[in-house]
């Protein structure tokens, strides 16, 4: 250790620093913009042999020396004893070292020294954004400027949110300073995630340092060609031709904006820089589990999962994966191959969970607190099992025999097989929450009954109704109901050739009616047509069982409406047999049109289009509704509207103390993984409601080691998903055996080494930003107020201006404002000879914001 002295503390320090390094460890600032808080100096880059700036190929100097290539020269400081200013990130710290950083108190030596060499900087990067007068007020757009600026000089899109824009307010610009003359260099879009603008490039090398350093990719490079440092991409035009991993470092440490991530220009919030993450509804930390996968750690990757889930075995079966809807991967695909392509994060959970043991949670003490849960579906078990584990007395009531709700009653086995799903309830009863089955709320007693037994109640019990078509409908035992029907199939109700011989019409376009489809397939179905109203791109069934059921032979047609279904008795003409059957005549009529312009559904139809088709079987799915039963007695059943249970906006709270509820009776139809991440917010607002911190498990996350250094790998732009191999279709089509198989261990490592590890990103560190302008408004800072004219602005305390003002003396003025007791927090001020002009901009520039004139602080106000 080392002591040295800044700016007149006294600091020990470790000897092997750099100027630059010891003044951050205590909060000093000095302004930079090659070095990084997390890159190595700026000559510790390595140069490449070419690079690429679009179709243009830049190739090293004879003899070219990287060490002879000046740094940005911001950093400077002064030392006692050295005759001109230092770079303070290539000097090392030395014992006795005194230095000065402060421009305020220096000689104008050391700001002089850093504008002269901000000079080459700004010549070469646009500049119009850090000197216009107005930047403060303007409503930019991307085409033109109301103050005459032209492209490329018109602010860019990170004007106001840029580091180099606020190292430039902090470091001042030179009045000598050229405009900035437009080389017309390329502007590039990588597979629609990143954006680079080599007009905007000072050739700081930060992003090449990243590349290298922090992820050792060196995808990106730099040569030195006539002498200059020029940036670009190391085997081809693209990021995709240098095997870039597109993890986002370079746009993150960046400092001009020359590469910007495209979905936004900054992005900043973990929900921006980690979609997949952001859009499970349970907040699954989907990067982490991928990497263990990768590095050949199921067990691990599971125990992620499961932290964060109370079904994480079903979940790896027939979870719709909407993580896999905004996953990054998808864009590079479709750039490179042509067509979108997510990481398979739902198949890789299933390879986890399938190769893992989770054991038992314990509950936390006793709360000697009750809670009731109507309903064991996976609503209602997910708010029991995180009110169990923290030690409240949970009981789940359940009209059914067995606990699972729709998963056990609605899902088919080819999709979510029994012994999956009961690792999932073991798990959760193994935390002591306590099952009455065979028992209906509404019947064997009311929710009023358990709202005075019990701390608090919660509703969930689903939808486990089917809605019925609004449309004359025959009365017939071979018209089923979509719920009912998968509930009766799912118990075993109908033999294994139920449907022999039958043709089997299913109405209806989503979930519901392609189980029911692909169920009646399975039960010996002749022919199975779903007829829905949607176009096939409209439908609501997850394309992946469109695709399936296809496969198996069912036939789709799109946009016919229902007009009415007839019995007919007798022959049917169309059968190759001639035996008397009944047949069901359902009447359609053309579908043009599903929705209006605001996206409500408002179907239109082709009146001079219709047909007739016949089926044996009718199977209608066009919905789902609450079984009213369970309200049955409820004194107060106000908090039913439109089928479905209010509460108040984004908890889960309804209007009768004590009552929550959640799951598809609040949100409507929606996925198991929706209704597990609003029951667990539920569970957490239960938990406050009776006396605890509304803290539960399956909030935090498992820290888990990552390894920033992803290395390059020749092709990964283009390649392809790894697809789980399934059951042959023949064989599927005769039983309800699974119909994925899981992945190898080859497969999965592969598919898990697509991600681009986007949280990665997260990791990276920022410089620190510049001082505030913001002076406190006391009489110590206004003493050290030069007598100069210029304008003052003063703040309150949320740092809002309130009052500008120009005057010939700014020092007296500060002065008469604090004797009148004016009512500010901070103030601001700038030196200006013409002083009436810089006022009257700044007072544009807040009537522009915000639509009022400032305070000016004299009795002249009323004359605005």
């Amino acid at each position: 250790m080392v002591k040295i002295t800044i700016n007149n503390e006294v600091f020990e320090v470790a000897e092997d620093l750099s100027i630059l390094e010891a003044a951050r460890l205590h909060n000093i600032f000095i302004p930079t913009l090659c070095s990084h808080t997390d890159l190595k100096p700026f000559h510790s880059l390595k140069l490449a042999d070419k690079v690429y700036q679009g179709n243009k190929v830049f190739v090293n100097d004879d003899n070219a020396d990287f060490n002879k290539v000046d740094s940005c020269g911001l950093c400077v400081v002064l030392i006692n004893g050295s005759q001109e200013p230092v770079s303070s990130c290539e000097t090392i710290v030395e014992d006795g070292m005194v230095i000065s950083t402060d421009l305020n108190t220096e000689t104008k030596t050391l700001k002089n020294n850093q504008q002269k060499n901000f000079i080459p900087i700004l010549a070469n990067h646009p500049h119009c954004c850090l000197t216009c007068s107005h930047r403060d007020g303007c409503p930019m757009t991307e085409e033109s400027c109301m103050f005459g600026n032209k492209q490329p000089e018109i602010c860019c899109e990170i004007s106001g949110d840029c580091e180099f824009q606020r190292i430039s307010d902090y470091v001042g610009i030179a009045p000598e300073t050229p405009k900035f003359t437009n080389p017309n260099r390329e502007r590039i879009y990588d597979a629609g995630l990143f954006m680079r603008d080599y007009n905007l490039c000072i050739s700081c090398g930060r992003c090449v340092r990243a590349c290298q350093q922090l992820r050792n990719v060196f995808a990106l490079g730099a040569v030195i060609s006539d002498g200059k440092l020029i940036i670009g991409t190391v085997k081809g035009e693209h990021l995709t031709d240098s095997d870039c991993k597109f993890c986002g470092a370079c746009a993150e440490v960046c400092p001009t904006g020359s590469i910007q991530d495209i979905r936004k220009p900054r992005l900043k919030t973990k929900d921006e820089l980690v979609p997949c993450q952001a859009n499970c509804p349970a907040d699954v930390d989907i990067p982490n589990y991928l990497r263990l996968i990768k590095d050949g750690n199921p067990q691990a990757s599971a125990e992620v999962i499961a932290s964060k889930l109370s079904f994480p075995n079903s979940l790896g079966k027939m979870c719709f994966h909407p993580c896999e809807t905004d996953c990054r991967r998808n864009d590079l695909s479709e750039n490179a191959n042509g067509y979108s392509d997510s990481i398979s994060i739902r198949q890789a959970k299933d390879y986890a969970m399938s190769n893992a043991v989770i054991e038992p949670e314990k509950a936390k003490n006793p709360t000697g607190k009750k809670v009731a849960i109507i309903g064991a579906g996976p609503a209602g078990l997910t708010t029991a099992f995180y009110l169990s584990l923290n030690g409240h007395q949970v009981k789940v009531f359940e009209k059914e025999e067995h606990s699972g709700g729709m998963l056990k009653y609605g899902i088919p086995d080819y999709r979510l097989d029994q012994i999956t799903l009961d690792k999932d309830l073991t798990r959760i009863f193994s935390s002591g929450v306590e099952l009455i089955n065979n028992f209906e709320v509404g019947k064997n007693n009311t929710i009023d009954d358990l709202i005075s037994e019990y701390d608090a109640v919660y509703l969930a019990t689903g939808l486990s109704k089917s809605r019925h078509l609004p449309i004359p409908v025959t009365e017939s035992d071979n018209i089923h109901y979509g719920i009912e029907f998968l509930n009766k199939a799912m118990k075993k109700e109908y033999n294994s050739q139920y449907f022999a011989d039958k043709n089997i019409i299913v109405i209806g376009g989503g979930n519901v009616s392609t189980d029911a489809a692909r169920t009646a397939v399975r039960l010996g179905a002749k022919s199975t047509t779903i007829i829905c109203l949607e176009k096939e791109d409209e439908m609501p069934a997850y394309r992946q069982e469109i695709v399936e059921g296809l496969d198996e032979g069912i036939i789709i047609k799109n946009s016919w409406g229902i007009l009415s279904i007839e019995h007919k008795e007798g022959k049917d003409n169309d059968s190759d047999d001639n035996d008397e059957k009944d047949i069901l005549n359902i009447n359609l009529q053309k579908c043009i049109s599903v929705f209006d312009a605001n996206k409500q559904f408002s179907p239109k139809y082709d009146e001079d289009t219709k047909e007739t088709a016949k089926a044996d079987v009718v199977i209608i799915c066009i919905g789902q509704t609450i079984d009213m039963g369970v309200l049955n007695g409820f004194s107060n059943q106000k908090i039913e509207n439109k089928s479905l249970i209010k509460i108040s906006a984004g908890t889960s709270y309804t209007s009768i103390k004590g009552l929550f509820a959640g799951g598809d009776i609040v949100s409507g139809p929606a996925s198991v993984i929706d209704a597990i991440g609003m029951s667990k917010r539920a569970a957490e607002e239960i938990d406050l409601f009776i006396g605890g911190k509304g803290e539960i498990r399956g909030t935090q996350s498992i820290e888990v080691a990552q390894e920033p250094l992803i290395g390059r790998k020749n092709g990964f732009a283009f390649e392809n998903r790894e697809e789980v191999e399934l059951n042959p279709t023949e064989n599927r089509k005769n039983s309800f055996m699974p119909i994925e198989l899981c992945y190898t261990n080859e497969s999965a490592i592969s598919e898990a080494s697509r991600c681009l590890q986007c949280d990665l990103r997260l990791n990276i560190g920022h410089n620190p930003h510049p001082p505030e302008k913001f002076i406190t408004f006391d009489m110590a800072n206004i003493n050290k107020i030069e007598n100069e004219c210029g304008v003052i602005q003063l703040l309150d305390s949320e740092k809002q201006i309130f009052l500008i003002k120009g005057s010939a003396d700014i020092k007296e003025t500060l002065e008469e404002f604090f004797d009148d007791d004016k009512d500010a927090s901070y103030f601001v001020y700038e030196y200006d000879q013409l002083f009436t002009k810089k006022e009257s901009e700044l007072v544009q520039d807040y009537v522009r914001k915000y639509g009022k004139m400032p305070d000016s602080g004299d009795d002249l106000d009323d004359l605005f």
